[in-house]
């Protein structure tokens, strides 16, 4: 009978324990999927999300709109197009050229740092639309996974914008009524005549062609590079976000993305 009632209250102690040691992993659980602070949802994340491309699309604007936001910084200044080096040292060459090429480069970031001022409208658009499963996707994505979700959804968008602008400013006149895309064109086009001539001589020597033909649409060109130095602040905005979330004025971010930073989402 003794050993029976030891049996019993045996189990019970176990029972106990048991269930102070299930408890007590529950609560450490809990204390680590929280951070020891309120629980994170998926709305939290959406937000969090939200609110930093916010930051990132009005970091990219505030850089880039003002005048020499583009031109007065070499990592996102429009230059002309590699292809077109031949013609820029032919260019060069002749009275006033330089100051003709300087020229055509100074308008068309002049056109950039002003169509850089509708970024922050169209970006709202599209975070506007983001849903929460895609906040989320990105959220826990790569350090850019911000910034190439809104190229995806705003690249068209941000070239209708850009793309008209960078046209009208190579379309106004310079020097005796005569545009820098006048004198583009005529400038490819003599380049590439004058070339098939010596490309031909050289065919018939069995030589490497000395001057390939240029084939650039100079607004086309001068857009894409527009783009991409949008893109590049907006992706250094996004890596600043990730790393010290604590630094911004959004609750959500510090919140979300200080989690994230210390590994607890």
């Amino acid at each position: 009978m003794k050993l029976i009632r030891l049996v019993s209250v045996s189990s019970v102690v176990a029972s106990a324990l048991l269930a102070v040691s299930c408890l007590s992993t529950l609560e450490s659980a809990a204390a680590v999927f929280s951070g020891d602070s309120e629980r994170i949802t998926d709305a939290d994340a959406s937000k969090a999300m939200r609110d930093a491309l916010v930051e990132g699309a009005s970091s990219a604007a505030a850089k880039l709109s003002p005048k020499d936001g583009y031109f007065g910084d070499a990592a996102v200044k429009i230059l002309f197009p590699p292809q077109a080096k031949t013609v820029i040292d032919a260019v060069e060459k002749i009275p006033d050229g330089r100051r003709l090429v300087d020229d055509v480069v100074l308008r068309l970031n002049r056109a950039a740092e002003e169509s850089a001022r509708e970024i922050e409208p169209i970006f709202a658009d599209a975070i506007g639309s983001m849903t929460i499963s895609e906040a989320i996707e990105i959220l826990k994505g790569g350090d850019t996974s911000a910034t190439e979700y809104l190229r995806k959804k705003t690249g068209d968008s941000l070239s209708a914008v850009y793309r008209p602008k960078i046209q009208s400013s190579l379309d106004k006149p310079l020097v005796a009524g005569v545009s820098a895309q006048n004198s583009w064109d005529r400038l490819i086009a003599a380049y590439n005549k004058a070339g098939a001539v010596a490309n031909a001589a050289a065919r018939l020597a069995k030589k490497r062609e000395p001057m390939p033909p240029v084939e650039v649409d100079l607004a086309s060109y001068a857009t894409e590079r527009a783009l991409d130095g949008a893109f590049l602040k907006m992706a250094d905005e996004e890596r600043k976000i990730r790393a010290n979330p604590l630094s911004y004025a959004s609750s959500m971010i510090k919140k979300v993305f200080g989690a994230l930073k210390d590994g607890k989402l």
